[in-house]
């Protein structure tokens, strides 16, 4: 069953509370003598949960599934949930400006055979450059051209070429306790150039430059991002996952492309030696 439901937690980012409006799915397994779901029992379990704050998310899908399944008699059961974390980010430049932002937030938390495990995620938006262009524009007017990239290159300027807009989905599968969402945000910005909504002209032009800088393909961000994970959670064990979905929206087809990496930590680490 899905449902909506305000979450209020300890803001992840600092400062107070965060109050996330949430997308809830539950599902449960029943013993064989269940003839059915107790839906009343669910939404009373959702209703009596809203009003608490939480230090966590992850403390919060834990409580679901522990009244979940105490509630619905389950053998096993099974919580996602889906949120957005607004908040407010100081753009200081020629001009000082505030940018409300957002971030999507997600966990599972899965029952069974005595044991709950838990897959923690954050979801972003960012840019990537082709890097086809700029191989094709090096190659393209012979001397001359070759002339005008080693003055860009002198320059330190980057080369034109097409940009994408990704939504990219992190989950993090078996860590032992909540993500630091800072340490999380910290790996992305090393490898990723995420996209902002208020932006002065000179960050326009910085966001811009970064990509262009270092151009990626979807791929070269889910393998990046992978390793430098592994970097940032090295007290984590070898068995823990990163699953890492990825959407680009294309600019010059008519077409999206899905990039999907999943892998442990431990192979992750093995392959960055």
């Amino acid at each position: 069953m899905l449902f909506r439901s305000p979450v209020v937690i300890r803001n992840p980012l600092g400062g107070g509370l965060a109050h996330l409006s949430c997308s809830v799915d539950l599902l449960v397994g029943l013993a064989a003598e269940k003839r059915g779901i107790h839906v009343s029992r669910m939404g009373d379990v959702l209703a009596r949960l809203a009003g608490e704050q939480y230090d966590s998310l992850h403390h919060y899908a834990s409580r679901v599934v522990e009244l979940l399944r105490t509630t619905q008699h389950a053998d096993t059961a099974h919580v996602r949930v889906q949120g957005q974390l607004p908040y407010l980010e100081a753009i200081e430049g020629v001009k000082s400006k505030s940018s409300l932002e957002s971030l999507g937030l997600s966990i599972e938390a899965e029952f069974a055979h005595g044991e709950t495990q838990f897959t923690q995620g954050v979801v972003f938006s960012h840019i990537t450059a082709c890097p086809c262009v700029q191989q094709t524009y090096r190659q393209s007017h012979a001397d001359e051209s070759s002339d005008f990239v080693n003055e860009l290159e002198l320059r330190q300027m980057p080369l034109m070429t097409h940009s994408q807009r990704c939504r990219t989905h992190v989950k993090l599968q078996g860590l032992a306790g909540p993500m630091n969402l800072l340490e999380i945000l910290d790996s992305i910005d090393r490898v990723a150039v995420r996209c902002q909504n208020t932006m002065p002209r000179e960050f326009e032009l910085l966001t811009v430059f970064l990509a262009h800088a270092r151009p990626q393909f979807l791929e070269d961000v889910l393998r990046d991002l992978s390793a430098d994970l592994a970097k940032t959670l090295a007290e984590e064990s070898d068995v823990a996952r990163i699953v890492i979905d990825s959407i680009s929206m294309e600019s010059i087809h008519d077409f999206d492309l899905h990039g999907q990496i999943d892998s442990s930590l431990g192979d992750v680490r093995a392959l960055s030696r």
